[in-house]
């Protein structure tokens, strides 16, 4: 499906589940989509699963936007704390935004359900909300897990475990009960704006399909131990947070130069600025350097940088101007990085506020991190990934085949998940009806497309 034909069923109202491989334009989309819908004067909730997909649409986490935190049912004193403090927010929604789905549990989504029908005392999904999800289920799937988090008494336990007893609840969204409930209107972006030609997108292609051919993986060796120019920065990716801080450390202690260190500012309850911290890249306790290799965290106002740009830092202001960074981007801009502040928002209430300077060093980042974001060049070693799609997420994060720079490679880069390809393909047949519906009948037919079901 093209861009404008999804853009046009999100206009109609539809309750939308926007999908495609990597570079597809997803983020893009919704932007666009965000940006017309707040012209005509609607109220737009942007969420996503986790704090750094958020950054993308400049939203909030899914948990903060419903009020639900960390909790993983909704009990009446929770119900009680939501209603006072999240109430006019969610009344006030006309569209729901949950951008990378995949990473959201099924058990989350459908206490987001409940709580927006609840709220809006509306017994419709989402409680009447049109709902748009982002997503591609090739990706990384949820992380966090229900039991993890739960510091309910056993009985709770029970009772949530007797209610997905036939699903599993930290499985994708589709695994949720409301999933079928929604008459979402499917559309599979088929055009592709990163890896927009050549080599690389062919085997990311055979990589999705399960086809990966000697010729694919051929490719993928000329990779190997191809070293990145002297003045080119490349991300190292990693499959764990502990490779990625060694390596960081270890090249910020080679670069001679003074130490300029910039701690973190918070404000809040110390359980609520743990669990934001938690959702923000940037660390407490930065340390930076002249010559130092950083990412950006925020986009930037003046449009210098957005979030995962890489650069150098080339200097720093004197003390007696806050001895700021000075980085050059690898655009050409040249921009001092002042403090940024990441919030925590109830309602017009700030519950906690964290701030420092939107950088960390960027050797190195764990895989998991990267998601979402597109790297100019990226080194990696595809021998110790552990979970399907983990492969195939670190080498889309690239835009060419030639900013790619690999360690090693095995067979377990081209893992994927048999239940993310199965569903991968039914979404396509799916979004293949809508085209062919929508060029038969044109928009009008999608006008209260949101009361239909198609999945």
């Amino acid at each position: 499906m093209r861009q404008d034909q999804a853009l046009a069923i999100l206009q109609s109202g539809a309750s939308t589940f926007i999908t495609g491989a990597p570079g597809s334009g997803k983020t893009y989309l919704l932007n666009r989509f965000i940006a017309e819908e707040k012209n005509i004067g609607k109220n737009i909730a942007i969420t996503a699963s986790t704090g750094i997909a958020a950054t993308h649409l400049n939203g909030q986490t899914l948990h903060s936007w419903s009020g639900l935190g960390i909790a993983t049912s909704l009990t009446d004193d929770l119900y009680k704390q939501i209603r006072t403090r999240r109430k006019k927010a969610i009344n006030a929604a006309d569209v729901l935004i949950i951008d990378e789905v995949s990473m959201t549990p099924a058990w989350l989504f459908d206490l987001v359900d409940q709580v927006c029908r609840k709220i809006r005392n509306d017994s419709t999904p989402f409680g009447g909300l049109q709902v748009v999800l982002s997503g591609d289920f090739y990706q990384l799937p949820p992380v966090v897990k229900a039991w993890q988090h739960s510091s309910q008494h056993d009985v709770k336990t029970e009772e949530f475990r007797n209610r997905y007893k036939d699903r599993n609840p930290d499985g994708f969204i589709t695994e949720s009960f409301v999933w079928s409930q929604m008459g979402l209107q499917i559309c599979y972006l088929t055009e592709q704006h990163r890896q927009n030609n050549g080599e690389l997108l062919t085997v990311l292609t055979d990589i999705r399909q399960g086809t990966i051919t000697d010729h694919d993986r051929n490719i993928l060796l000329s990779r190997c131990h191809q070293i990145p120019l002297e003045d080119q920065v490349a991300v190292r990716l990693f499959p764990t947070n502990v490779q990625a801080d060694r390596l960081n450390d270890q090249r910020l202690a080679d670069l001679a130069g003074e130490e300029h260190v910039f701690l973190t500012e918070s404000f809040g309850q110390s359980v609520t600025v743990k669990k934001l911290k938690q959702s923000v890249l940037a660390p407490d306790h930065l340390i930076l350097k002249q010559g130092a290799a950083v990412m950006a965290l925020r986009n930037d106002l003046e449009h210098h940088y957005v979030n995962g740009s890489l650069g150098t830092v080339i200097d720093f202001l004197p003390e007696s101007k806050g001895g700021y960074p000075l980085v050059e981007f690898e655009n050409g801009y040249i921009t001092v990085i002042r403090p940024a502040s990441w919030k925590m928002i109830d309602g017009d209430t700030t519950l906690a506020e964290v701030t420092q300077i939107p950088l960390r060093c960027a050797w190195g980042i764990t895989i998991h991190k990267s998601q979402g974001m597109t790297l100019d060049a990226a080194m990696m070693d595809l021998r110790r990934t552990f979970t399907a799609g983990m492969g195939y997420v670190a080498l889309s994060r690239v835009e060419t085949l030639q900013g790619l720079f690999l360690e090693d490679i095995n067979e377990k880069a081209f893992l994927i998940s048999p239940y993310a390809q199965q569903l991968d393909q039914e979404l396509k047949d799916l979004s293949e009806a809508v085209v062919q519906q929508l060029e038969t009948e044109g928009i009008d037919s999608f006008s209260f497309a949101s009361g239909s079901s198609l999945f």
